[in-house]
């Protein structure tokens, strides 16, 4: 059976971003897009062969993403954010062997990984590749500053190791500061230089934000994500590249009917018609992804309008005001989420309205309950 809501993905749009992308690092940076949380929603599947057209290799967050990369025939360069150690239990050295033997790329934090790391490689009679990741200020993950000589000199001494890359990832690149970017930008170039990691490692730090507004930042290469799909995560950055979104959502009108003025509506009853008013009922709520924070708040378009909503949000439901727009009829298109950035409904003015990030509104709607198409 069909499913109610549409995510239409516009493979034209991703293109377009990773071009300007492209443009903007020149040839001689590697270009790794980030593919992880399913494309960041908008479905790996459908994008692959697009984003692959552009890409030097691709970043996901962990092992399993990037073995479902492999098993759908993708043979470039991957790097994985978590190593296999982040299985515990006793299949860890298991999954270790199978990136080694994929041909993924580990990421690293400490001796203890590198170490177990070197450990399965040997025993398979190879070289496992790694990138070291430093924390230069993130306060997440990476090995401390204080330890990345000790840790760099355990992989240079361990004979199944090869390190083929070395990077750390911003905190605040898409805030109006830029002293904190700066700060860690410094603090990482200063710690590789004081470093033994010999030739041809790659370095990288720029995520979405530094690859478009920090050009020193570039280095030997860059993982972009959202801007990939063609959102911004600042009003800084949106002023230098023009992204084009690339998911539009859709539903259908299921119910029609007309109202007093008195009449509350959702649950709580948080909302009361002033005056005698039409209302539609749309099979989207929270158990979606639309964000219950979006309660009386957002709107989405019929025929070019817009149609505020009433009440709250619901699991699989949300109440909209039509009483402005009286030709619509039960099975019209409805419009949850606009590709043009411009309008009230678009991921970014969602994102704002619910108080998140856009990064959260797309994942949100890469559940099962939607159905994603690929679009022009």
């Amino acid at each position: 059976m069909d499913k109610y809501i549409t995510a239409t993905i516009s493979g034209a749009a991703v293109r377009h971003n990773l071009a300007l992308l492209r443009e903007q690092i020149g040839n001689k940076v590697k270009l790794y897009p980030v593919v992880k949380a399913d494309c960041y929603g908008h479905g790996l599947e459908l994008l692959l062969d697009v984003i692959a057209e552009f890409a030097d290799g691709l970043c996901v967050a962990n092992p399993a993403m990037a073995m479902r990369l492999r098993r759908l025939g993708y043979n470039g360069s991957i790097l994985t954010f978590f190593s296999a150690c982040s299985y515990m239990g006793n299949k860890q050295k298991l999954f270790i062997a199978e990136l080694i033997s994929a041909d993924i790329t580990q990421t690293v934090v400490d001796v203890q990984e590198a170490d177990t790391i070197n450990k399965v490689a040997l025993e398979l009679g190879v070289e496992a590749k790694i990138h070291l990741k430093i924390d230069t200020g993130m306060g997440r993950s990476g090995c401390l500053i204080s330890d990345v000589v000790g840790v760099i000199d355990v992989i240079n001494k361990s004979n199944g190791l090869e390190l083929t890359g070395v990077y750390s990832h911003f905190s605040s690149a898409d805030e109006v500061e830029i002293s904190v970017t700066e700060k860690q930008l410094s603090l990482f170039k200063e710690t590789v230089a004081k470093s033994d990691i010999g030739n041809d490692i790659m370095l990288h730090i720029a995520n979405s934000a530094a690859t478009i507004r920090f050009p020193a930042a570039h280095l030997d290469m860059v993982r972009p994500g959202l801007a990939v799909y063609g959102y911004h995560t600042c009003v800084e950055s949106e002023k230098l590249l023009p992204l084009k979104p690339c998911m539009r959502v859709t539903a259908p009108i299921i119910q029609i009917k007309d109202v007093s003025a008195g009449t509350s509506c959702g649950y709580g009853l948080t909302f009361t018609f002033n005056k005698d008013s039409r209302i539609g009922r749309i099979p989207v709520g929270y158990g979606d992804g639309y964000p219950r924070r979006l309660s009386n708040k957002a709107i989405v378009r019929i025929k070019g309008k817009d149609a505020p909503l009433r009440g709250r949000v619901s699991m699989d439901q949300l109440i909209i005001d039509l009483t402005d727009i009286p030709d619509v009829i039960v099975g019209d298109e409805v419009e949850i989420i606009s590709d043009d950035r411009l309008k009230l409904n678009s991921v970014e003015n969602l994102a704002r309205l619910a108080g998140t990030i856009s990064y959260e509104v797309t994942c949100c709607f890469g559940g099962k309950r939607v159905e994603r198409v690929v679009g022009d």
